[in-house]
């Protein structure tokens, strides 16, 4: 029986707003540039392509087409998973639950999504402009949601209320949601929403039944139906949506916005001394079989960088005794193998050629482990050595015969993320290009990674628990964007036949990058996220030939700087140098200071010092947008007013960090002694944004 259609006010489906994800300017080393000087905020910039690099070709389609199919992707990979979710929400939503009115009673024993529900097709956006965003769901056609319920319904009838148990099939037919939002571009780098439209969402209420007694009380049920139709959808738009009605007047303030960068005190320091030193020590405590490790030392530690690793300084300090479990060993490796390469360019040591070398034995083991498919492990190491007898006691690991011996690798709990695959491209992208010798391996490497992801349609999810089942998190899922366009043209600069077809129907993603970033900037949480942005871009920049997509990503970067281009980043600082050489002047001076900080106040062990004195730093109330994954397809977005400095800590003040201290954020204050002083810390930190550097003329 069909009853009515209905529309509902008050939820909207985030659509493509799922969360989660360069140049060198000077004659130093082999690189050439492909980016002519812009300002920061332009974003009207023609590319200059270096005649090294092959041309790429023209994008195909169009910027709606190509982000729809990045939709369609993630949705195809995140829908089982999400079904199962959303049957187990329902049922403990609606289970044993009571409506009652007037004439009957009706008590929810069992409520099941059924099998029969049809949510192939996927959301979509319909608009994408710097003005308005339109996305209904599913983007063609509608859905069907189909709820098997057992009912124990009680009849009103005075003081006789005879009560049946029945089966009903509750069916919410043409089912679509559609909403829109309208954006004030007034600061192309930080566009503010100005309107939610009232959302809409249509469904046809059909009951049915095959039981004969139910059929004659189809009628009476449809007010009851109808409320459990609609816990259901709560529950469905729940998992796969967060609420953004509160993001009108969003992203708000950026925290510390408008601090100047640091100026540059001239105070010497060898870098280069402390740098090659930190390098001996990583290549023979924290990189023994070639992927990066924290290593646990027996003999605790507080002193700096310079302290210890100058010469004549106190040095390591003990003995490994064990490492940390290697879940970013790979990103951190894959980064490491930028700083060698960025290392060799700018000084020709046979060293920096060694631990290319070494590096890429590791990126080999992280990749052959698995059978040399182009699934990335997380971490590998010979079975019978240290780190790994410590991945197998973790499990569970995967082994193969690399280099003579058994190797072991791992996965993690929930399988590889692009993190770990956007470090190891970003690596064999700057090596391929730097260091000659490896250029037939980083290109092998490169290649086997590409092939991979493109025959998966961009989805991997081999290496972890099926999606639905307790702990898991799902699939990692590409859908556009930087990091899929800088992998597709770091593997075209190795082999432009091979790959120009799926470099030009990606291109057009380039056109809407600006808005993944632009959500990815509502808040600094989850600060990681600007790391992988800035490998990612450096990538895309440095290969990019094609000028108008170059424009559209220099907008998608302009948006994050916006954002962090304040927070006195070493790191972040040096690759927008090399994007924007125009920034050169202003920001040398402050990425030599940052770096002196570093290496002068911070300590070579995850330890805080005993003192930080607050007393002189100013707090101002910023609201944040953060974001939290609730499972199946969407998130949950909270808005928080947050305390913040009103300029980025100095370095002493920060909370103490095991990885990579530039992709935390500048923000958090430490307690005294927090930490551990047992954990040696790799070094990357200072190690890449000192070559990167050098090879640029920073240092």
């Amino acid at each position: 029986m069909v009853v009515r259609r209905v529309g509902i006010a008050g939820v909207v489906l985030a659509g493509g707003l799922w969360f989660a994800g360069c140049s060198s300017s000077s004659s130093r080393g082999a690189g050439a540039s492909t980016a002519a000087p812009v300002s920061s905020g332009s974003t009207a910039t023609t590319a200059s392509p270096s005649s090294t690099l092959p041309q790429a070709p023209p994008s195909q389609g169009t910027a709606l087409d190509a982000f729809n199919l990045g939709l369609q992707r993630t949705w195809n990979a995140l829908r089982p998973g999400a079904l199962i979710q959303i049957d187990q929400q329902v049922a403990q939503r609606l289970n044993r639950q009571l409506f009652s009115n007037p004439t009957l009673s009706v008590e929810v024993l069992q409520a099941n999504v059924s099998q029969r529900s049809d949510l192939l097709a996927a959301p979509g956006a319909q608009h994408l402009s710097d003005t308005r965003l339109a996305f209904r769901a599913p983007l063609n056609g509608t859905w069907k949601l189909i709820l098997d319920a057992q009912l124990r319904v009680t009849l009103k009838l005075g003081p006789v209320r005879p009560a049946i148990t029945i089966p009903v099939e509750i069916a919410l037919d043409d089912l679509s949601l559609e909403v829109e939002a309208e954006l004030d571009p007034s600061d192309p780098t930080r566009p503010v929403v100005k309107r939610v439209g009232q959302p809409r969402l249509d469904f046809v209420l059909r009951i049915d039944s095959q039981n004969a007694l139910a059929q004659q009380l189809l009628g009476v049920l449809s007010a009851p139906a109808n409320w459990i139709a609609q816990q259901a959808l709560v529950v469905v738009l729940q998992l796969l949506a967060p609420n953004l009605q509160g993001l009108q007047g969003l992203p708000g303030a950026v925290p510390a916005d408008g601090a100047p960068p640091l100026v540059d005190s001239g105070t010497a320091v060898p870098f280069e001394e402390v740098t090659e030193n930190v390098e001996l020590k990583l290549r023979q405590v924290n990189q023994p079989h070639g992927c990066l490790l924290f290593a646990i030392m027996d003999t605790p530690a507080n002193d700096s960088w310079i302290d210890a690793y100058r010469n004549g300084g106190t040095g390591l300090q003990g003995s490994v005794v064990d490492y940390e479990d290697g879940g970013d060993a790979a990103i951190w490796t894959g980064q490491y193998l930028a700083a060698q390469a960025l290392r060799y360019a700018a000084t020709g040591s046979a060293l920096a050629h060694d631990n290319v070398g070494h590096t890429l034995k590791g990126i080999g083991a992280l990749l052959d482990v698995n059978g040399g498919t182009g699934l990335l492990a997380r971490n590998a190491a010979p079975e019978r050595s240290l780190a790994g007898r410590q991945i197998v006691a973790r499990g569970p690991f995967r082994s193969a015969q690399l280099y003579g011996e058994t190797w072991v690798g791992w996965q993690g709990t929930n399988g590889v993320s692009r993190d770990q695959y956007s470090g190891v491209v970003f690596g064999l992208s700057l090596a391929y290009e730097l260091v000659p010798s490896a250029r037939a391996e980083c290109a092998y490497r490169l290649e086997q990674i590409l092939d991979y992801l493109i025959a998966k349609d961009w989805v991997v999810d081999e290496d972890r628990p099926a999606f639905g089942t307790p702990g898991s998190r799902g699939p990692t899922v590409w859908d556009g964007g930087y990091q899929q366009l800088a992998f597709l043209l770091a593997a075209y600069r190795t082999n432009p036949a091979k790959y120009s077809q799926a470099l030009a129907l990606a291109g057009p993603t380039a056109d809407t990058a600006w808005l993944r970033m632009w959500v990815n900037t509502f808040g600094l949480d989850h600060y990681y996220k600007f790391n992988l942005a800035h490998i990612g871009m450096d990538t895309y920049f440095r290969l990019e030939t094609d000028a108008s997509r170059w424009q559209s990503m220099r907008r998608a970067y302009a948006v994050m700087e916006r954002v962090v281009g304040h927070h006195r980043n070493a790191h972040f600082d040096l690759i927008q140098t090399r994007i924007d050489p125009s920034t050169q002047a202003p920001l040398y001076g402050s990425i030599r200071e940052a770096m002196r900080e570093f290496v002068r106040d911070t300590s070579h062990r995850k330890v805080a010092p005993p003192v930080v004195d607050l007393s002189g730093i100013t707090w101002v109330s910023v609201p944040q947008v953060g974001y939290a994954n609730t499972g199946g397809l969407g998130v949950s977005l909270q808005t928080t007013q947050a305390q913040f400095p009103s300029e980025p800590l100095p370095m002493k003040l920060r909370a103490p960090q095991k990885h990579f201290v530039w992709q935390r954020t500048p923000f958090a204050p430490a307690t005294p002694n927090e930490g551990d002083p047992r954990v040696e810390k790799m070094g990357l930190d200072l190690v890449l944004p000192y070559w990167m550097g050098r090879y640029v003329g920073a240092f």
